[in-house]
């Protein structure tokens, strides 16, 4: 999964220098994750990130909420990316057999 990270006004946000993780897991319950992992910086300029699911990351099926962590190096900057309550969603589904 690849995507870039952006400002609330639409431009990228700049990554170097900086650790992004991405998190998911069910709304609401921040304690059970299905994932907490770093993600890799594709290109820092244009705020481009990719995580790799893992088969355990998939291997139950449901609604989930996701977002990316971000923190610089220089200090304790911290942001959450979308910064909307509740991420973005992320839908496994049932394997078909």
């Amino acid at each position: 999964m690849t995507a870039t990270l952006k400002n609330a006004d639409g431009t990228a946000i700049n990554l170097t220098d900086a650790t992004v993780k991405f998190h998911c897991g069910m709304e609401g319950d921040p304690d059970n994750a299905i994932v907490d992992a770093t993600a890799v910086i594709v290109a820092a300029s244009t705020g481009r990130v990719r995580y790799t699911w893992t088969a355990a990351d998939t291997a139950e099926a449901g609604e989930y909420a996701a977002e990316w962590q971000l923190s610089w190096a220089a200090g304790t900057v911290v942001r959450t990316v979308p910064s909307r309550a509740g991420g973005f969603k992320i839908v496994i589904r049932p394997e078909v057999a």
